[in-house]
């Protein structure tokens, strides 16, 4: 009886854990997936919590919140702002994020990448 490997290996199939998607669509996913769970809070409260598994930081500070664009669990240095503690306020920071997303390139993202293997 062949084994799963076999078989694999038998019709093409290479396993992979997960897809091996650039830098570019990660963030665009991730760009994504912030804007579609700020559309479904109705208040600022809201965005308050006690991890960063967001885009936006857990509390804000002195009436502005920080956002932090993510993917692979670490943040994109340089890919940070400051946007007003409101719904509308975050919301237009991640939706020009996704903009500077949708226009960048794989390449665009090369220093980055290159950042994350020497750690």
């Amino acid at each position: 009886m062949p084994t799963l490997a076999e078989l694999m290996k038998k019709h093409n199939v290479t396993p992979m854990q997960s897809p091996s998607a650039g830098p570019r669509s990660k963030l665009l996913v991730q760009a994504e997936r912030m804007l579609s769970t700020i559309d479904t809070y109705k208040d600022v409260s809201e965005l308050n919590g006690d991890t960063t598994q967001y885009w936006w930081a857990p509390q804000s500070v002195d009436g502005k919140r920080r956002l932090s664009a993510r993917y692979g669990g670490k943040v994109v240095e340089g890919f940070i702002t400051y946007a007003d503690n409101s719904l509308e306020g975050v919301r237009d920071a991640l939706q020009n994020f996704h903009a500077i997303i949708k226009d960048s390139t794989d390449e665009t993202w090369a220093a980055e990448e290159e950042r994350r293997r020497k750690k």
